[in-house]
């Protein structure tokens, strides 16, 4: 499904799907990144390519949220669904959609953005610091005027969950 929605600089909405979609034939690995054109009224697409899940409890690695930086630039949030001592991806990396030309469904291949790992929240120590495990929903983002993000936890209405909802704050992630 859709996890994520911003708009960016050029007017047009950005959405970030969770994992591939695979009844409409995308690889493994790769979920779409979809812009939609407001004036024009069509969707593109282009492709973001996950990091493979490295937890000792396997689970899969999607995208929880995007967010406009500015200037054709994205953060967005991928992590893997696993918490506590299990969790092994969560991180933000920024895209930059000017790179790649979107394409319409069924017109030819599309393109794979190149990311760039901006914070690997579990290596920041914030969980440590808070003395709590790693969540497994990092749902939320927000990059504020000043490049400080904000990210909270999606706690499932408690839910198979300890019912916390917490706000992560990274100071200066973005210029």
């Amino acid at each position: 499904g859709l996890e994520g929605c911003t708009v960016g600089d050029d007017g047009a909405g950005y959405v970030c799907f969770q994992r591939e979609w695979t009844n409409a034939g995308d690889p493994a690995g790769s979920v779409r990144i979809g812009r939609f054109d407001p004036v024009g009224g069509g969707w593109t697409f282009a492709f973001y390519l996950l990091d493979a899940p490295t937890s000792p409890n396997g689970g899969w690695v999607g995208l929880s949220e995007i967010a406009n930086v500015g200037g054709g630039e994205f953060a967005i949030l991928e992590r893997d669904n696993q918490g506590g001592p299990d969790a092994s991806i969560k991180r933000i990396y920024s895209i930059d959609a000017t790179s790649v030309t979107f394409q319409p469904v069924g017109n030819g291949a599309m393109e794979p953005l190149t990311k760039t790992l901006e914070l690997d929240v579990l290596a920041s120590g914030v969980f440590d610091d808070l003395a709590v495990l790693p969540f497994e929903k990092l749902e939320g983002m927000a990059v504020l005027s000043n490049g400080d993000v904000l990210i909270v936890n999606d706690n499932d209405g408690v839910d198979d969950n300890s019912g916390e909802t917490r706000i992560l704050e990274f100071d200066q992630l973005f210029d």
